[in-house]
């Protein structure tokens, strides 16, 4: 695509294309900023839809002749939208605050008293796929509805359920929310490549803030546990304890688990669900001997795994300044830093900043062993 870009410059086709991307723009994007938008999206009742892009990046550039373009989506978004773009170099904030990190990505805002996301898409998408998504997630259709409109495996839809459910939480729509929240419970996978953090994350906090005002959702958690613990599903069982406020109960499996050689690969495997179990409670040395004893292997897979993540999709750029390495790395030293083994800890620095020596990584560092010095109180 970028070898393309550049016979098109050469060509001079690109002051063309450029026109056609620059007329797009005019016809069905405002000129408002982030806050205005949101402020004339309210005042005016209408949704807010957002266009994250970047100049450097290809699927964008095709929306801007493609997409964009479409006169009946331009005809929709004038009556019922406010749109804008976002240029991610030039508004980094807002880029990270709704945590874009692929472009294009459109997210989409209610302003029904409360601007709130109602879902967004990320990737090269046609007029008439986002003219459908658009129009559905103004009609306030139901999980349901919308899963049977597409794919529910499709991206797009899964979104559009998250932001579903959380909005029916908003509204106190419990039974109808706790509904959702079990769709994406039971149809998420941990290990799935795009939204296993979700299900990992997201989707369990969501759910606790749920279970906190609705003692059924609390009580059908309950029940969840019990069948994943009846299922020695242990990756469920400890996500489900973090919603219940039951952590104890992990803990107590860890320390019997511990002193069982064979029960030390389930630790392992379950590395990534322990670590924030184990952190809150300070239990720094078992996250060092149990979780990382193998800590610069570990780097090594982290950084292997972030450079994975850096690569964009076909139908997506991601962005320049995205680097996920330093972030991922944090606990592993922080475990050796609050466990006092300051040698190891000063080998697995090194290393990070042999594969990964930017400013940000330097600031990671630094950052992680004051604070983790501090709370052990030295």
């Amino acid at each position: 695509m970028m070898k393309l870009s550049l016979q098109l410059a050469l060509s001079g086709l690109l002051a063309l294309s450029c026109a056609t991307a620059a007329f797009a723009e005019a016809a069905i994007f405002s000129q408002y900023s982030y806050d205005q938008a949101k402020q004339k999206a309210e005042q005016d009742h209408k949704l807010l839809l957002i266009d994250f892009t970047a100049s450097w990046c290809p699927p964008c550039k095709r929306m801007e002749s493609s997409t964009w373009p479409d006169e009946a989506l331009q005809a929709w978004v004038k009556e019922n939208a406010i749109a804008i773009q976002i240029d991610v170099d030039e508004d980094k904030k807002t880029t990270s605050a709704l945590k874009v990190s692929a472009m294009p990505t459109l997210v989409l805002f209610s302003t029904d008293g409360s601007t709130s996301e109602v879902g967004r898409q990320v990737g090269l998408i046609s007029p008439a796929e986002l003219l459908r998504w658009l129009k559905e997630a103004k009609s306030g259709k139901s999980g349901e509805e919308l899963e049977k409109a597409q794919d529910a495996s499709n991206d797009s839809a899964i979104w559009e359920r998250i932001s579903g459910a959380r909005q029916l939480m908003l509204s106190q729509k419990n039974t109808e929310a706790l509904e959702e929240y079990l769709w994406l419970w039971n149809n998420l996978k941990n290990d799935d490549a795009t939204f296993g953090e979700l299900r990992l994350k997201m989707v369990p906090v969501e759910i606790k803030q749920l279970c906190a005002s609705y003692p059924a959702a609390k009580t059908k958690m309950g029940e969840l546990r019990d069948a994943a613990e009846k299922a020695d599903n242990r990756a469920d069982w400890i996500i489900l304890n973090g919603i219940l406020d039951d952590n104890a109960r992990t803990l107590t499996w860890f320390d019997n688990a511990k002193s069982d050689p064979n029960k030390l690969e389930t630790i392992s495997k379950n590395s990534a669900l322990l670590e924030p179990v184990l952190f809150s409670n300070c239990r720094w040395a078992d996250a060092a001997k149990y979780l990382y004893p193998q800590p610069l292997a570990k780097i090594a897979e982290y950084h292997k795994r972030a450079e994975d993540m850096k690569k964009p999709r076909p139908d997506t750029e991601v962005a320049k300044d995205f680097d996920p390495f330093p972030s991922m790395i944090l606990l592993v030293y922080g475990a050796y830093i609050g466990a006092n083994k300051e040698a190891e800890a000063q080998k697995i620095a090194d290393e990070c900043l042999r594969l990964d020596d930017t400013p940000a990584m330097h600031t990671a560092l630094e950052n992680m062993a004051k604070s983790m010095r501090a709370a052990r109180g030295k």
